[in-house]
């Protein structure tokens, strides 16, 4: 990951993605051939997230002395969409509902996040009941016609949004994703009459049964499609400053790349882009480890997130809840229906502040002190004390050579904002840090053995692969705690979500309801769907520039036992959709559902709830490179410190090593300390550590020393 000059004798072909996180920015620029990497990172701006960006990204050009022109591809995770959500900063939107189900937005599901709490607050609808709007029609749960549209009543509505200053449109009506006819009229009626107005229809953005789900994910994105073209064209624009002048694109909540025109469409597709590039990072250097199972763990200065990969496969869902009025209490929040990677999140960050709580207890997060004012070390303003103060006065980190030295950390202000804090308490500082620490990485274990347990997996059996900013300094505590095999730190830990942009392929996920029992499903109807989905995922790889050659079509279905209320995706099998296949289905079906849930009502037919299809490129061929070889096992020593360690009962006297120096063939028994610009990887006392052939950080856990 050193920056050094391009010196074979052909070209790069330079690829560059920045995530934009709610404390850094991190950059990485690989040259696609050789798969080396040079990394960037600088503090998010908020009010311009695009200066943040360039204020990382001209510096890194010019210590790779290049230009933009020289850049092939740009792709960004950004948390715009989510701020968007959470802030209610969006546009001015309406809604246009089947007349009786308008205040479907307001009702939601009537279920109770907390039933022991009598003043229960319930997250606000993006759309205000004035704006909110009855259209008499209606179909029938197969799409026939029940109702027709009526016209004139749109037209009407169509002069009161023009009148209200409407900016953008929500159009759901029911039974729409078995036809979309008086969607699309519907929406041909507004654009007509109004012709500045953004339209979204529910046949479009969420295809799918459950109203209340599909009315919220469809007023989602008409909330924020007017922001998305604006940021993404100043995004571009500020490339452009560098000289870069081909396409943008961004990663996608599912896990794969998408043009920046898709987004400007469907912007709510882009809902946690930055977690879900670490993920695809993860199973980027787990295929060239030959280790296809891994939790990943991702802790930045703001949250904490986890998810499971399975053979090489992120785990999916199709429901994420945002703007939770209840933080981390699911149920609280509105619930956005879009294919995306699974990933739990947890108000553990960096800068997690600790305070007293009403009953003089220790408690850490979920509030954050993000990039401004930040931790109290970052001597900009910060007074109260951070998870990142604890680990200063714990040892874990070095205050002259935070980003590499680029920036200094004050000590002192760390132990005062924790002396503070302790003195609250009615404890010692020392003893106050350890409290902080302890409480974060224990808030992460109850959730990290839940969100596991859940998914049928053995920790014991897995490796961690930590990264973020925060991540690789936790990581050793968690693993050891959740007894499993060890951890993975991969080359330039702290921007392994930018390294998970330039290595995804551009892929899109297509999905429609269509509520069948397998045994009386027609084929022929079956095939018209996933054909159709299939045809548009093609055009749009096409719009991307993958060769018709270069395209994967992949095909699920979301089954169930006639009659449950909640189903199980089960992939499909290549070939024609026939009665063969259909009978295939049942039986996979009772097979994931018994991996799952632990038993399956065999003799109840299996029920077809939602067609899937992913459409994708090939992933691009780019290597991980290897780095020096050592016959010497012992590394450099750069330090002794001081470090806390909770298994010793106290500080050991700590090695510390520079990761920079390391080389394949490096063994390091006990506690460490291996510290790099973007990040500190901190290793206990029960830690074998090596690294192997592509400098990554391996710390295997001897099972007596976990906890």
């Amino acid at each position: 990951m050193a920056d050094m000059p391009f010196t074979s004798g052909g070209r790069p072909d330079w690829r560059l993605g920045f995530d934009i996180g709610g404390t850094f920015t991190d950059i990485v620029l690989v040259d696609a051939a050789s798969g080396q990497a040079h990394l960037g990172k600088s503090l998010t701006t908020p009010d311009d997230p695009s200066r943040g960006v360039a204020d990382g990204v001209a510096p890194l050009f010019a210590r790779l002395g290049i230009a933009g022109a020289d850049v092939a591809t740009a792709i960004h995770a950004t948390t715009l969409i989510t701020n968007a959500l959470i802030e209610r900063k969006g546009a001015k939107t309406a809604l246009l509902a089947t007349a009786g189900f308008r205040d479907t937005l307001e009702m939601a599901t009537e279920l109770r996040y907390d039933n022991y709490a009598i003043a229960l607050p319930m997250p606000e609808p993006l759309v205000p009941r004035s704006l909110r709007f009855d259209v008499p029609e209606r179909l029938d749960r197969d799409g026939n016609v029940l109702t027709p549209l009526d016209e004139d009543a749109v037209r009407a509505i169509a002069a009161t949004l023009k009148a209200e200053g409407v900016e953008t449109v929500a159009i759901v009506f029911l039974h729409s994703f078995r036809n979309a006819a008086h969607e699309e009229r519907a929406a041909a009626i507004v654009r007509e009459a109004c012709p500045g107005i953004l339209v979204s229809l529910s046949s479009h953005v969420s295809p799918e049964i459950r109203e209340y789900e599909r009315s919220v994910t469809t007023a989602a994105n008409a909330f924020v499609q007017p922001l998305t073209p604006r940021y993404i064209d100043r995004a571009l624009e500020g490339l452009a400053t560098s000289g870069y002048a081909n396409p943008l694109y961004v990663m996608a909540s599912s896990g794969g790349i998408a043009s920046a025109e898709v987004a400007k469409d469907l912007p709510i597709r882009l809902l946690e882009s930055g977690p879900t590039a670490g993920v695809m990072a993860a199973i980027y250097y787990g295929r060239a480890m030959g280790i296809g199972e891994l939790v990943t763990f991702d802790m930045g200065g703001t949250t904490a997130k986890i998810g499971l990969i399975s053979d090489y496969k992120a785990q999916k869902s199709n429901v994420f809840e945002v703007g939770r009025v209840s933080r981390f209490q699911k149920g609280s929040g509105l619930p956005v229906r879009i294919p995306m990677v699974e990933l739990i999140e947890i108000g553990a960050g960096g800068g997690s502040i600790a305070k007293a709580n009403k009953v003089g207890l220790l408690e850490v997060g979920p509030e954050s002190a993000g990039a401004a004012p930040g931790p109290a070390c970052y001597g900009r303003g910060g007074t109260r004390p951070t998870v990142t103060d604890a680990n200063v006065v714990l040892g874990y980190l070095n205050p002259d050579y935070f980003l590499g030295g680029e920036m200094t950390l004050d000590a002192a202000a760390a132990q005062a904002a924790v002396a503070s804090l302790a003195a609250t308490l009615g404890e010692a500082p020392a003893t106050c840090a350890r409290g902080i620490a302890s409480i974060v990485n224990q808030n992460m274990l109850a959730a990290s053995k839940i969100h596991i347990a859940e998914r049928g997996a053995d920790p014991r059996r897995l490796y961690l692969f930590a990264f973020g900013g925060a991540g690789p300094a936790h990581a050793y505590e968690l693993a050891r705690s959740l007894h499993m095999k060890g951890v993975i730190v991969p080359p330039g830990a702290g921007a392994t979500s930018a390294m998970g942009l330039v290595t995804t392929p551009v892929s899109f996920d297509f999905a429609r309801s269509f509520m069948v029992r397998l045994d009386k499903a027609d084929p022929d109807e079956l095939t018209a769907v996933y054909a159709q989905m299939a045809a548009e995922g093609a055009e749009m790889m096409a719009q991307a520039g993958v060769a018709p050659h270069d395209v994967v079509v992949e095909r699920s279905m979301d089954l169930r036992h006639a009659g449950q209320g909640y189903q199980v995706a089960v992939s499909m099998p290549e070939g024609a959709i026939d009665r063969a296949m259909l009978a295939d289905m049942g039986p996979r079906f009772y097979t994931a559902h018994e991996e799952r849930f632990g038993h399956a009502h065999r003799m109840i037919p299996a029920e077809l709830v939602t067609c899937r299809v992913t459409v994708s490129g090939r992933a691009a061929a780019i290597p991980v490179p290897d780095i020096a070889v050592t016959d010497t096992p012992a590394p450099p020593v750069k330090a002794i410190r001081k470090v806390y360690f909770p298994e010793a009962g106290g500080e050991v006297d700590t090695p510390v090593f520079e990761r920079s120096r390391l080389c394949h063939g490096h063994r390091i028994e006990g506690a460490a300390v291996i510290e790099e610009r973007e990040c500190t990887i901190v290793a206990g006392p029960s830690a074998v550590t090596t690294i192997d052939r592509f400098g990554s950080v391996v710390m295997n856990l001897a099972p007596g020393g976990r906890a």
